[in-house]
């Protein structure tokens, strides 16, 4: 595992114990620069910048008021939109995990969000995002209405009867969608796009 500060942007590098993967890390990194229009490792940064960040002047101001904006999933923020677009809506990352698969198609980055309490989720080499991690920490809602902290019949009547629930999760695979619980209410959730790649769906399908 290796791991770095780029822009105050933490990272971490995974690789599994057997690599087979010998394309560069580099060129993720690189790749994730342009997406995120900042300097990442490899490129040249070219200096401060009379320019805020976020391409004009007065972009500071409106991002800033981008944060404040409650963040609504199934509307401007969906598993399986483009990876630039959930980006450009979201802002500057707390930190960036690139995992290693076994082959570069499996290549994968995560992206955390401390401010808005989400993770976005990734195939390095497709602009998509294949999982949509909602944290316990999110403050926006389902365009439903559900939030963190929802009970669990208000789970079912919004969503329907699960394929199947215990204590700790309720599965609704025709939707993609895995709602995790703490005393008996949504802790957590996990989205993905339609015929994700991503490990953690193929286990959470099974």
């Amino acid at each position: 595992m290796r791991c770095v500060v780029l822009l105050g942007v933490a990272v971490t590098f995974l690789q599994p114990a057997c690599q087979q993967n010998d394309a560069p890390a580099g060129n993720i990194v690189r790749d994730l620069g342009e997406l995120l229009g900042v300097p990442l490792a490899g490129e040249e940064d070219p200096g401060p910048s009379d320019t805020p960040v976020g391409g004009a002047p007065g972009a500071v101001g409106k991002n800033r008021a981008e944060e404040k904006e409650v963040l609504v999933i199934g509307e401007k923020l969906k598993a399986g939109m483009p990876l630039d677009a959930a980006l450009s809506l979201l802002g500057t990352p707390k930190s960036i995990e690139i995992s290693r698969g076994t082959e570069p198609e499996v290549d994968s980055i995560s992206i955390e969000y401390k401010n808005h309490g989400l993770k976005i989720h990734a195939l390095t080499k497709e602009n998509r995002v294949e999982e949509l991690e909602v944290l316990p920490t999110f403050n926006g809602e389902f365009s439903s209405g559900v939030k963190i902290g929802t009970e669990i019949p208000d789970l079912i009547k919004t969503f329907g009867t699960p394929v199947s629930k215990d204590a700790s999760i309720i599965e609704y695979p025709e939707m993609r969608m895995y709602l995790f619980l703490k005393n008996d209410t949504l802790a957590s959730a996990r989205l993905f796009a339609r015929n994700s790649r991503l490990l953690d769906y193929r286990l959470l399908k099974k």
